[in-house]
């Protein structure tokens, strides 16, 4: 008997205490549901976010996260806008943006009006315009105004404006000509009757005018051998010669090579390269000439029109590409020289890049040729292909591995107005990433929208 009374005992407990707290649980959210926002006059908004915008341009349907674009709030002005633009074709008329504040409500309309419209977070807003938001406190007795922009690229990125900047009717008496700039101004190198001659430009602004300027150069000079290291001008002339200059005008000999032909095609920090007679030469000094390695017979080495660069890979390497033409062949051949710290310039081999099936896009043979650095690929265009089945300047052809393969750019144009120039072109990029190209009459510049935009 007392076994059993001992349980019903503690059941009875069990069920007081189960009473108690639910009592407990109510006296709390009662007090809970008593508690009044802060009377206060805080009055400020702490962050914005957009969210999902669409982006529709000639070549894209697509979408991206806003807030990867940070929008900044000067609580000083009240402005509220992103310093770094969306990009090119962004759709504002639909945006769901996440607004943090303090204080009681929000609310937006269109700026210098007083139609107002409560704010939710859910809402979509026209964002095409600026809108001003009012804010007001918890205590009612204040308001605080802001205004909201979204800055948006009014120029597509990936594609090049350009401009005539004039037309100059003395590059109609020159032939063969090189471009290139140099202390801020740009200057072209060509051939009249007379011998070689210079013309000088008075800036690299959009306009400007030209004038001719006295240079000693021999006539044996092959200006499309001109290359730049620094703040010094190099090139080669028929006989063999090497030459060097500051400023274009007053050359002195810096080299020679007595044995045959010379075509000077690169110049690095501590080698000149050179093409003579089916032999690829490096020289430390201009005089003192080596046959380099290769890694296939030199019977592929490019025969005529000889561009190279060298450019610097994310990697550290340092590679020169060597293109040019041959009388067998349809398309340009390419050669690649890479070296790093493990591997110095000098002992490093010369790669060929043979047509293959994992290479069926290569470098097109083009008349007047032009090789340019740009964005950190190769670019190169021209006049009419050898095989014909371009027009000139009908397209730029983009490498981005470094010359083996080429493809004919669907976004980075030329101007409509050259295409079919049948004349001398000729090309170059200044330090603000302009490609500036001339051709017997006219002067065009251009620049890839993106290089263009300010960096916040």
């Amino acid at each position: 008997m007392r076994t059993t009374k001992t349980i019903r005992l503690t059941a009875a407990v069990r069920c007081f205490l189960w009473l108690m707290a639910l009592m407990t649980l109510a006296s709390s959210c009662s007090e809970n549901d008593s508690v009044e926002a802060p009377n206060n006059d805080y009055c400020y908004i702490k962050s914005v976010t957009l969210g999902n915008i669409k982006r529709k341009t000639r070549t894209l349907n697509t979408s991206f996260t806003g807030s990867y674009y940070a929008m900044t709030i000067d609580q000083r002005t009240g402005a509220i806008e992103n310093r770094d633009s969306l990009p090119y074709g962004s759709q504002l008329d639909r945006v769901v943006i996440s607004i943090a504040f303090d204080g009681s409500m929000l609310a937006y309309s269109d700026i210098g009006t007083e139609n107002w419209t409560a704010y939710n977070a859910t809402d979509s807003l026209d964002l095409t315009k600026p809108l001003q938001l009012k804010l007001t406190s918890n205590d009612k007795n204040s308001e605080r105004i802001y205004t909201l922009k979204v800055n948006v690229h009014q120029q597509e990125g990936d594609s090049i404006s350009w401009n005539m900047c004039e037309s100059e009717e003395a590059f109609a008496e020159m032939t063969d000509l090189k471009a290139f700039a140099l202390n801020d101004k740009l200057m072209v190198l060509g051939k009249k009757t007379e011998g070689i001659v210079l013309l000088e430009r008075s800036g690299i602004e959009a306009q400007g005018t030209w004038e001719e300027a006295e240079t000693n150069l021999p006539a044996e000079t092959d200006v499309q051998t001109l290359r730049q290291q620094g703040l010094n001008l190099y090139l080669s002339t028929s006989d063999g010669k090497v030459l060097t200059s500051t400023d274009a005008k007053e050359w002195t000999q810096a080299g020679a090579y007595t044995a045959a032909n010379l075509t000077l095609f690169e110049k690095t920090e501590d080698f000149f390269y050179a093409i003579s007679e089916g032999k690829l030469l490096s020289s430390a000094n201009g005089t003192d000439w080596k046959e380099e390695a290769l890694d296939t017979e030199a019977t592929m080495l490019p025969q005529a029109n000889f561009r190279a660069l060298t450019t610097e890979q994310d990697n550290g390497n340092r590679r020169i590409i060597l293109v040019g033409h041959r009388e067998d062949s349809d398309h340009a051949v390419v050669w690649s020289k890479m070296w790093n710290d493990n591997e110095p310039e000098a002992d490093a081999q010369w790669i060929y890049y043979p047509i293959s099936p994992d290479n069926t896009i290569p470098c097109p043979q083009l008349y007047y040729f032009n090789l340019l650095p740009y964005d950190g690929n190769l670019i190169a265009f021209g006049g009419a292909s050898a095989d014909g089945t371009r027009q000139a300047l009908a397209a730029i052809f983009v490498s981005r591995d470094y010359g083996i393969t080429w493809r004919p750019s669907t976004e980075i144009r030329l101007p409509a107005e050259l295409e079919g120039t049948e004349e001398c072109i000729t090309s170059t990029v200044d330090e603000n990433n302009f490609i500036w190209i001339i051709t017997n009459t006219q002067v065009w510049r251009g620049r890839l929208n993106r290089l263009g935009f300010a960096q916040q």
